[in-house]
């Protein structure tokens, strides 16, 4: 929704979705947009996400940032600014060159065995090519881990929205399943991001870890949900909650896409054994 003013408001569609494709063109990160238009990694996040409204003036001022038109931001046809981040086709287009150059050289060497050049050898740019982005290879480090957490979370609200109306056993099977394909389809992101949190620094480890609980927390809510409702008997609900969580982010380091079983599949699968762990009651003694 953008906002004229405090009595006129229109609704427009992907407003957020064309933010953050403009801010990754651009090759800027949350924390550096967030710093010039005034707000909080975390507001711009839900922002991107369409989940609060956006005044035409912030969007005037993010557009400055950017280096694009204000119109061509509400288009979707805006391009970055002379010397924005190219793009290869072939990867994924939601993210800056190098960004993804950094992501295969992180799983390829990880955070700490990678240098500058070896990532601008791999997005096939000069060594100051790489740092006219970035500045450091924490900065990418916390870009990455940005983008992953977006996604994932994105993707959990979407597929929790769509059975809002189901019951919670459906609801927490439908978070499972997405939480599992976020890791089985994108393996490259979610393994930097769950190897690499330790070499994350403050204040970046305490907000993304914040936002990692609170993928935590949507398995619980559902969970908790069922188990009131009767559905749910395992006796330990909050540990088999994290083994869960576990099951699906473990995806990303051993499932093999070029497998028998497409990650849709795989998705389908965990989603189906995490409603048998759920309904398993205690044993006798």
């Amino acid at each position: 929704m953008i906002k004229g003013n405090p009595d006129t408001a229109v609704e427009e569609e992907s407003v957020g979705h064309r933010v953050r494709a403009a801010r990754n063109a651009a090759g800027l990160t949350l924390e550096q947009v967030s710093r010039r238009i005034g707000v909080s990694p975390a507001t711009l996040s839900l922002i991107e996400r369409d989940k609060v409204s956006v005044t035409v003036e912030r969007l005037t001022n993010l557009a400055q940032v950017f280096g694009i038109e204000l119109d061509d931001l509400m288009s979707g046809t805006g391009t970055p600014a002379a010397g924005g981040a190219q793009f290869d086709n072939g990867r994924d287009e939601t993210l800056p060159k190098v960004l993804e150059a950094a992501i295969e050289c992180f799983t390829k060497w990880g955070y700490h065995g990678t240098s500058m050049r070896q990532i601008a050898q791999a997005a096939d740019v000069s060594v100051a090519g790489v740092y006219h982005y970035y500045e450091s290879k924490q900065q990418m480090l916390v870009a990455i881990l940005d983008s992953t957490m977006e996604g994932l979370i994105e993707g959990l609200e979407g597929a929790r929205e769509k059975v809002a109306d189901r019951p919670p056993e459906e609801r927490f099977a439908a978070v499972v399943e997405a939480l599992a394909y976020y890791h089985a389809s994108s393996q490259n992101k979610a393994f930097i991001g769950a190897s690499e949190m330790r070499s994350i620094e403050e204040p970046h480890r305490t907000r993304i870890a914040g936002l990692r609980r609170s993928v935590q927390y949507m398995i619980d809510d559902e969970a908790a949900a069922a188990a009131e409702a009767g559905v749910f008997t395992v006796p330990d609900l909050k540990f088999a909650c994290r083994l869960v969580a576990n099951m699906c982010t473990s995806l990303a380091q051993w499932f093999d896409r070029a497998g028998p079983i497409s990650a849709e599949d795989a998705a389908a699968n965990i989603a189906r054994y995490a409603l048998a762990m759920m309904k398993v009651e205690s044993a006798a003694r």
